[in-house]
């Protein structure tokens, strides 16, 4: 199903770009920023700077900001989503494709994202768009409010190939302050019943944590703490197992 929708999975930094930036992919996402002098999206509108791209945590945010507060940026776990820039036009888009979904199954994809528009009057100033295999619209600033959550919603018919791929993107029309924060971000679908001979990531009837029988006869074990949910995606490398840990938690190897 849908990884890492609230941010608290962790990140790899991405090559320095714009000089010294270094922004932050989070994991189970593919991040992309539009280069400057490039459309944006398809808008006559072209983009004069890199975003910073990066992971907010509770502690580094006001506290009527923090998880909890009046005016949280924290809608799940400790942790928000930021793409911003002080003074350019920008654009920036987050990419993930989800697999093993029932075909021909109804599914909502729910992605709050929340726009600071530092004062911009402009209703089009900024915008944000979520789509789902292709479905999917841009809502402008107006719309979206100042300092609010604004949900997308994108109800969907899976297609034959069981396949979701979301892309969420935001654009800054003018050289004005826009900051971006995504959080929360969900997918209601049925995942593929594998028969109830394995273990189907985020389903709950597939098998039970410990007991993972990949279709191949390989067998991993798992000791898993009372509470803590297992989930597992397929990797392209045989020979590597990647393990997310949660907070406080250490991996001990037998």
């Amino acid at each position: 199903m849908l990884r890492n929708g609230s941010f608290t999975e962790g990140w790899v930094d991405m090559p320095p770009a714009s000089g010294f930036l270094i922004n932050q992919q989070p994991n189970g996402w593919t991040l992309r920023w539009l280069p400057p002098g490039e459309s944006l999206f398809g808008a006559d509108d072209k983009a004069a700077g890199v975003p910073e791209c990066v992971h907010k945590l509770s502690r580094q945010l006001p506290p009527n900001e923090q998880s909890g507060g009046a005016n949280a940026l924290i809608l799940e776990g400790d942790t928000t989503y930021k793409m911003f820039h002080g003074a350019a036009p920008f654009g920036g888009e987050l990419v993930q494709i989800v697999s093993g979904l029932q075909a021909d199954s109804r599914a909502k994809l729910i992605a709050p994202i929340q726009v600071h528009r530092h004062g911009d009057p402009d209703p089009y100033g900024a915008e944000s768009g979520v789509w789902v295999n292709g479905e999917g619209r841009w809502v402008h600033s107006g719309d979206m409010g100042d300092r609010r959550w604004y949900e997308h919603v994108v109800e969907f018919t899976v297609p034959s190939s069981g396949t979701a791929e979301i892309i969420i993107r935001v654009k800054s029309k003018w050289p004005r302050a826009k900051d971006f924060f995504f959080d929360g971000i969900k997918l209601e679908a049925t995942a593929v019943d594998d028969g109830g001979g394995g273990f189907t990531p985020g389903h709950p009837g597939g098998g039970q944590p410990g007991d993972e029988t990949p279709a191949t006869g390989k067998t991993i074990r798992l000791n898993v703490p009372a509470g803590v949910r297992v989930e597992t995606e397929a990797g392209d490398r045989p020979d590597v197992l990647v393990v997310y840990v949660p907070p406080g938690y250490v991996v001990e190897l037998n």
